[in-house]
């Protein structure tokens, strides 16, 4: 994986990682779909590639709704290149 081709942003609690050499490729655009139908909207297709259509400020503080949506249709409809990271807490 070329690190210079990912587009990554921070969610509320986690980080999103969205490799571009991929999504190039894809002719679905799944992922911002999903955003649009399940989560807040806040991607938006550029040049052939996911992007936020908000501040990567505003994803963090809440834009981003961590609805999993992007990753789950990018997976099954696209070409598995988005990675959502939410890091689970465990109280012993």
């Amino acid at each position: 994986m070329n690190r210079d081709t990912l587009y990554e942003f921070n969610s509320r609690t986690g980080r999103i990682t969205i490799n571009h050499d991929e999504c190039l490729a894809c002719e679905s655009h799944a992922c911002v779909k999903a955003c649009k139908q399940y989560g807040s909207g806040i991607l938006k297709i550029e040049s052939g590639k996911p992007i936020l259509s908000i501040t990567r400020e505003e994803a963090e503080k809440g834009g981003c709704v961590e609805c999993l949506s992007c990753e789950y249709e990018c997976w099954f409809k696209g070409r598995k290149a988005i990675v959502i990271d939410l890091p689970l807490t465990i109280n012993l």
